[in-house]
């Protein structure tokens, strides 16, 4: 539920189009690369405030999102997730006990053989490693 306010910050964001703006009104955030930094803003602010029904975001904003979600969907076109990546999307359901039922569903079984098969292949280890390597 949004308030007056909510409404009037959404509504005065310039450099969105109308359709995304009808999407956080309708409780629904989408993170994406191209959308202005105003308007993540307050998505995340809605997020934080419990106000937005659903967050639509790609495998690279796993880490970048610290909120508390109640429920998590990985979609079929998520078949190529990393292992690490699989288990941090599942991380960020259930926080805090704000309520007590959370759910995680898996649209492809795919991904869920890969939380139990070790992985040969881990690009998130080896850009650590490249960062932290001072070769």
């Amino acid at each position: 539920s949004l308030n007056e306010s909510d409404v009037m910050s959404i509504m005065e964001l310039s450099n969105i189009e109308n359709s995304w703006k009808l999407l956080l009104l309708l409780g629904i955030g989408v993170f994406m690369e191209s959308l202005d930094i105003q308007y993540l803003e307050i998505m995340k602010q809605l997020a934080t405030e419990q106000k937005l029904y659903l967050i639509i975001a790609d495998s690279d904003y796993i880490y970048g999102t610290n909120y508390q979600f109640c429920h998590g969907y990985v979609s079929k076109d998520l078949s190529t997730i990393t292992q690490e990546k699989a288990i941090q999307a599942m991380g960020r359901v259930g926080r805090n006990k704000i309520q007590q039922n959370y759910t995680i569903r898996f649209r492809d079984d795919a991904i869920i053989s890969k939380l139990f098969i070790p992985s040969e292949i881990k690009p998130e280890v080896i850009n650590m490693n490249k960062l932290f390597n001072s070769n």
